[in-house]
């Protein structure tokens, strides 16, 4: 739905794409199994692919906590603590947005279910599985690893010692480091840049404070994490007196099930004291994947004799969530641009934007385009739309490896921006300083320089969706374009 009635893609999910079409072992901000998979979606349903991308996610996120809880408890349970998983905020409305954080949604519940696995049955296809989950999630992002250090902990215990003198758990570590080595590999070649980002993105938050006030910069995150349980809360509410009390639910705890709840609570633990202790401060999305088992752990408080009349209300209050959710997705991206007259990002003229760089570029060239650089968010509409010219990202160098000097002079590269955009190209910049010629003129002598860039520059209007918007899209744009290509004024 969302991609019939949205113009444009999130953001998140357009810088994706982009990345993905580089194939490269790590971009500046994250790994890059999320990017690749992106792309390949794209590629293949074209913009209905992201909006697939993220409903599948979640789906098999549905599935792995299905077969973890009917290994702990009964199907009807597992069932229902599955779709109950919904139920949570982060699993409605915000998995439209294809990112780094849904794509962990699958990860989690992967690793809670063969963790789960290789502890009770201790076979090498479990441990060869949780190395996978692991290293495929460290290739996603890095914020497994909140997970993976609660089972590490978990696993040194001395009731697990006998484990350890196994080989299982060292084949499982020695998997998951196998497939994120060329990752590391990677990072070592480019000066560690998604942690530099990273630790920029964790002082973005707390940089307003100072002193002891950075130490609680969690209690936000908390408050967040509890907000997103609302609609599960609000239907455990008017169940309540169907629910067990905990002495008797503690009585009634199955073997395993405290290991689940060990899992649920050891990571948020885990970032509260990181917080307290050292001023981390934390984004409130990163608390997306690590909710899987809410719905699972909430079914189990059904007391049996009630199993089936509760199962039916809290089938029928789930549909109702889901039902206001959808509508309210279908109000907020389909006319919530017309209603505040201000668009959101999937409210964009994305292919008006794409059709006018592509327009431009065609009529200063007979060569194709070969990069857009400047605005990441511009550029990237604009690459995706029109055959995946590559981005140079405004920033340091370091964020587009794939740009260089020598390719700009060859094959030139356009340049667009908003008024109030800090654009910084440093490629371009080093480009001036050696005196490669870049001139408004394409006089023979420049025609006759196998390094000149001819400089064309000039600003797009672009009418928003919204007829009643009072102000239209304005976007500059400089052209460099090789002097051989560079077609003659008609």
């Amino acid at each position: 739905m969302p991609a019939l009635i949205a113009s444009s893609v999130p953001f998140d999910v357009s810088e994706g794409i982009n990345w993905g079409s580089e194939w490269q072992w790590g971009y500046y901000k994250h790994p890059p199994l999320s990017s690749w998979i992106l792309y390949s979606f794209y590629q293949i349903f074209g913009h209905v692919g992201p909006y697939l991308l993220s409903q599948l996610c979640v789906l098999l996120t549905l599935f792995l906590v299905y077969q973890l809880g009917k290994k702990i408890w009964s199907k009807a349970t597992a069932l229902l603590g599955a779709l109950l998983t919904l139920a949570v905020f982060y699993y409605a409305y915000p998995s439209l947005e294809f990112n780094h954080n849904v794509a962990q949604f699958p990860i989690w519940a992967g690793l809670y279910l063969v963790f789960y696995q290789a502890l009770t049955r201790n076979r090498l296809t479990d441990w060869l599985l949780l190395g996978i989950f692991g290293g495929l999630g460290m290739l996603t992002k890095y914020s497994v690893i909140f997970l993976l250090l609660p089972m590490a902990i978990y696993l040194v215990l001395p009731k697990q010692w006998p484990l350890l003198k196994q080989p299982q758990p060292w084949i499982a570590a020695f998997v998951m480091l196998a497939i994120f080595a060329p990752h590391l590999y990677w990072l070592m070649m480019h000066d560690w840049l998604p942690l530099t980002y990273a630790n920029g993105r964790s002082h973005e938050v707390i940089e307003t404070a100072n002193g002891i006030k950075r130490h609680f910069s969690w209690l936000g995150f908390l408050a967040a994490q509890i907000v997103a349980h609302v609609p599960l809360l609000i239907m455990l509410g008017f169940n309540r007196k169907r629910l067990l009390g905990i002495k008797d639910y503690k009585q009634s705890l199955p073997v395993g099930a405290s290991l689940l709840w060990y899992l649920w609570l050891a990571p948020i633990i885990l970032l509260v004291i990181l917080s307290l202790v050292f001023g981390i401060g934390l984004r409130d999305m990163w608390g997306m994947p690590m909710w899987a088992l809410s719905g699972l752990l909430a079914a189990s408080f059904i007391a049996p004799a009630a199993q089936v009349f509760t199962t039916t209300k809290l089938r029928q209050a789930l549909t109702i969530w889901l039902t206001l959710a959808t509508v309210l997705m279908v109000v907020y991206v389909g006319f919530g641009d017309r209603i505040r007259h201000k668009p959101s990002r999937m409210n964009w003229p994305e292919q008006a934007l794409a059709a006018q760089a592509n327009d431009t570029w065609q009529m200063l060239s007979s060569c194709p385009l070969d990069s857009v650089s400047g605005d990441r968010w511009l550029g990237s509409l604009v690459a995706m739309n029109i055959g995946f010219p590559s981005q140079m990202i405004s920033g340091p160098a370091s964020h587009s490896p794939w740009m260089s000097t020598e390719r700009i002079q060859k094959n030139g590269t356009l340049v667009i921006w908003q008024d109030g955009d800090d654009i910084v190209l440093p490629l371009l910049d080093e480009i001036t300083a050696t005196n490669t010629p870049i001139t408004n003129n394409a006089n023979d002598k420049v025609k006759n320089s196998p390094k000149a860039l001819v400089k064309r520059q000039g600003q797009w209007q672009i009418d928003w969706r919204d007829t009643k918007a009072t102000e239209p899209l304005i976007v500059k744009w400089t052209a460099y374009v090789p002097s051989s290509c560079l077609k003659s004024p008609q």
